[in-house]
């Protein structure tokens, strides 16, 4: 898509930290949470979706210029912009995390063994948790 076709969305926040060292500690959660998005698009084990929320949330409450580049970012943008509106995931993005979660558990189940299988099932129920939770948000259009 050209740049000139693209629409750009931009709504202002009011809940802005007030002091200073506040917006500078959010603008670097902001910047770690994204690297670590980031790492997670070419890392299976590791979440993508949950730390550029996380970046997005630290940014508008820190920096307008960097939530506005992530709002409207080529690939993240779109996301973004359907959880800060409907609180909304898309339906492939549900399945992709509900698999992946599946895959690492059943990893666990067949690498732990003996008084570490705790760690397995606790696993189990935390990524049931999650499923259960990501299928009653809305779809994103």
């Amino acid at each position: 898509m050209s740049e000139s076709k693209r629409t750009f969305y931009h709504r202002p926040r009011n809940n802005q930290a007030k002091s200073p060292a506040v917006r500078w500690l959010f603008v670097v959660l902001g910047w770690v949470f994204f690297v670590l998005g980031i790492i997670g698009t070419v890392l299976p084990v590791m979440p993508t979706a949950p730390f550029i929320l996380l970046a997005a949330a630290c940014w508008a409450r820190s920096s307008k210029r960097f939530h506005f580049w992530l709002i409207n970012h080529k690939w993240f943008g779109k996301f973004v912009r359907d959880w800060e509106a409907n609180h909304a995931v898309p339906r492939y993005a549900k399945w992709l995390a509900t698999v992946m979660m599946a895959a690492s558990t059943a990893l666990l189940f067949y690498r732990l063994e003996g008084n570490m299988m705790w760690i397995a099932w606790l696993v189990a129920v935390v990524c049931t948790g999650v499923a259960i939770y990501l299928f009653r948000l809305p779809d994103a259009k």
